[in-house]
């Protein structure tokens, strides 16, 4: 919306002020040629009404401004609401939705109906202005006909050309909403081009993918809101790491650090030795699949879904992840298999049937390390005993994490990380811990 509202104002502005010059330059030049000093009558009152639009287009630009963040915020509400319709419809919130886009709508008709008025003033307010230089011209010109003996033919050709250097400015401020509305829509457009770009390295390093290790680790979304604190850790080669704790511990930030969603605030991590903030992001995730929690699948055939990261992938490879993560069977009895097309929005799938597919997704690209962030959570107990199986099998060759919230399932981890708000309080593995009767054993406990 912000870039056709540019556009529109850029085409106006453009084509008037294009058209404008040359009758501009003529009417000028005759002018000058039939009386200077009327002339410079005329071009004395540009300014005035330059300084008159540039008035009103100041006080028209604030709320055309507040025109579009509420044409945003109701585009926003309008497809939130849509793509939630389900929990719309369920939790009896239709005529709460409807109230809020109409105070949303209101408020921007409102604002829209200011602004539109504000900057519509400017070509009536100009046309003032050039109405009081025909005046001044019709007295000089009578002064300059009694005292210097000008024709009337003259004056009248002077007013003549007068009105057409002023008509381009009265053209150019009929569309002044337009161009101050494009002003509005080209800042918040800058805004989001001015943000600040993802800092990555150049440098490609060829890792393995087997040891992990963070040292001092300190890292806020808000710098000032720290969620990780002074994080210390060693992960050795094909390590099973599990990674525990409450809602809000810091886990699924962890991941997000070691997977460089986000650079660390303070201190360092290490694949393999090398620090991750050195290399690019390209080199450290190709070491890394993973499965997170949120299942994700874009519009396509479920076979490029499964292939999303490994475009290269054969049938047979495709086929192959999908029965160990245990969704062949599922896929090959629709109706055309692989080449089911996935909905937008992913709507003709379960979110089970969505995950296991994310699951082959990560499979298939074979990484040194594997990283599940409460992977299996969508699942029924059935389907998750038999993922749990396929992931054993795959963590003994693999350096793994994985974040759980069910205990059962972190019992035979080589490593078990306890985490609480924002730091690294336990790591043992399940017998030590337990034995230490400390966070963990009160986790544990809580669930058996």
């Amino acid at each position: 919306m912000d870039g056709e509202q540019l556009l529109d104002g850029i085409y106006q502005g453009l084509t008037q002020l294009l058209n404008g010059i040359f009758v501009i330059i003529i009417s000028l030049g005759f002018m000058l040629y039939i009386n200077i000093p009327m002339t410079l009558i005329v071009v004395a009152m540009v300014p005035v009404v330059f300084l008159t639009s540039r008035f009103i287009a100041k006080k028209s630009l604030a709320l055309f401004r507040q025109q579009q963040d509420y044409a945003g915020q109701l585009s926003g509400k309008t497809a939130e609401m849509i793509s939630n319709i389900s929990l719309v419809n369920t939790e009896n919130y239709r005529d709460k939705g409807i109230s809020i886009f109409t105070d949303i709508n209101n408020a921007m008709n409102e604002v829209g109906a200011k602004a539109q008025f504000i900057s519509a003033i400017t070509n009536p307010t100009t046309r003032v202005v050039n109405n009081l230089s025909y005046l001044l011209i019709g007295l000089s010109g009578a002064l300059v006909i009694r005292e210097w003996g000008m024709s009337i033919g003259l004056l009248t050709s002077f007013i003549s050309y007068s009105m057409m250097f002023s008509k381009p400015f009265n053209e150019l401020s009929g569309v002044v909403s337009q161009m101050v509305a494009a002003k509005a829509s080209h800042q918040r457009i800058m805004n989001v081009l001015e943000e600040p770009l993802e800092n990555d390295m150049d440098l490609e390093v060829e890792l393995q993918g087997q040891s992990i290790s963070f040292e001092h680790v300190n890292f806020g979304y808000n710098p000032k809101v720290p969620i990780i604190q002074d994080l210390n850790l060693n992960i050795e080669p094909l390590s099973k790491v599990a990674i525990v704790g409450p809602t809000g511990a810091g886990k699924s930030t962890m991941i997000n650090l070691l997977m460089r969603f986000y650079d660390t605030n303070q201190g360092l991590i290490e694949i393999d030795g090398h620090d991750v903030s050195h290399m690019s992001r390209q080199s450290a995730r190709s070491v890394m699949g993973i499965v997170l929690q949120d299942p994700w699948l874009f519009e396509g055939t479920i076979r490029d879904n499964i292939a999303y990261g490994k475009a290269d992938a054969s049938l047979e490879e495709i086929m192959h992840a999908a029965k160990q993560a245990g969704c062949h069977e599922t896929i090959i009895s629709l109706d055309k298999g692989y080449d089911t097309i996935v909905e937008l929005d992913s709507n003709n799938l379960s979110i089970g049937q969505r995950q296991m597919i994310t699951i082959a997704r990560a499979l298939l690209v074979n990484a040194p390390m594997i990283i599940l962030d409460e992977a299996t959570s969508s699942l029924d107990i059935i389907t998750e005993q038999t993922i749990q199986n396929v992931f054993t099998e795959i963590m003994k060759n693999r350096t793994s994490f994985f974040i759980a919230h069910r205990l059962s399932t972190v019992v035979d981890s080589d490593i078990i990380l306890v985490m609480r708000e924002g730091r690294l309080v336990e790591q043992g593995n399940h017998e030590e811990l337990m034995k230490k009767k400390g966070f963990y054993h009160e986790l544990y406990m809580s669930q058996f």
